[in-house]
């Protein structure tokens, strides 16, 4: 049975900013939504699950979804990590995560104001500081932190962000942009790739990483269409059952297809060891 540990849920694939990393702001979701109770129980049914990330587009644009899905996991020892632009992740929010086993994670790129526009395609910088700043008050540091994405465009604006994350005391992670899946309009530094010996297992996710999608559908990662003969989902939790999906004779080909994949996504840190 494929025991997964981090599972990653698109709860959304809309925006509600006009960032220019990716075209995901374009996006509209189109089909029926998951309710909460089958991510939940899902979430349950997976005995080796301890981490559940939420993400994008923007999660908070959905957060009473958010809030019943905290709420559901609470008598659990999973952790909710969330990741989001911060525009929407205001005080109300962040007093109603608080108490639960919650990590939020804001996006920041840049401290540059008139840069911050180009990122975002919006002013939204004041807004999204005042936010970041009352979760870093309000929050422990193990339940908040920030991460930056790595591009041609971006490179010289890290150290800048890596210089307030450690004035503030909390966690900076740097993912190395990917174009591919984004369709951005920035530019891969290069420098990221990682080299696996052709005699060594090729990604790490396997067996560790499930990705589920708003309308139900269950992928091991979110780039396993990426991979040949894997382009279907692993089934789907509006209509059967979490524990069926991943003891399937499907799931156990992606994961032995998995092991030998040679991506360019591996510089992602979902999927390294």
């Amino acid at each position: 049975m494929y025991k997964a540990t981090d599972i990653y849920y698109m709860i959304t694939n809309e925006c509600n900013q006009k960032c220019t990393k990716c075209s995901h702001w374009k996006n509209r979701d189109t089909t029926p939504r998951l309710t909460t109770e089958k991510i939940v129980s899902a979430l349950k049914s997976i005995q080796t699950a301890k981490e559940l990330c939420i993400v994008g587009g923007e999660p908070t644009l959905f957060k009473t979804e958010i809030y019943e899905i905290l709420a559901g996991l609470s008598d659990t020892s999973i952790r909710t990590t969330i990741i989001t632009n911060g525009v929407l992740a205001d005080k109300k929010f962040i007093d109603s995560i608080s108490d639960y086993n919650v990590h939020i994670i804001f996006s920041i790129d840049t401290l540059d104001k008139g840069f911050w526009e180009f990122v975002r395609g919006t002013n939204s910088y004041d807004i999204v500081f005042l936010n970041l700043e009352y979760g870093i008050i309000t929050l422990n540091s193990a339940k908040i932190s920030i991460q930056s994405v790595l591009s041609k465009e971006t490179k010289n604006h890290i150290a800048k962000v890596s210089k307030y994350v450690k004035h503030k005391n909390i966690y900076h992670s740097v993912q190395n942009y990917i174009s591919d899946g984004f369709n951005g309009s920035w530019t891969e530094t290069g420098n990221g790739q990682i080299v696996i010996s052709d005699k060594k297992q090729q990604c790490f996710s396997v067996n560790r990483n499930l990705s589920i999608m708003q309308n139900g559908d269950v992928f091991t990662c979110f780039q396993q269409s990426w991979i040949e003969d894997c382009q279907q989902p692993l089934g789907n939790l509006c209509t059967t059952e979490i524990n069926e999906i991943l003891t399937s004779g499907y799931t156990s080909f992606i994961c032995e297809k998995m092991k030998i994949c040679n991506l360019p996504c591996k510089v992602l840190k979902c999927n390294t060891e």
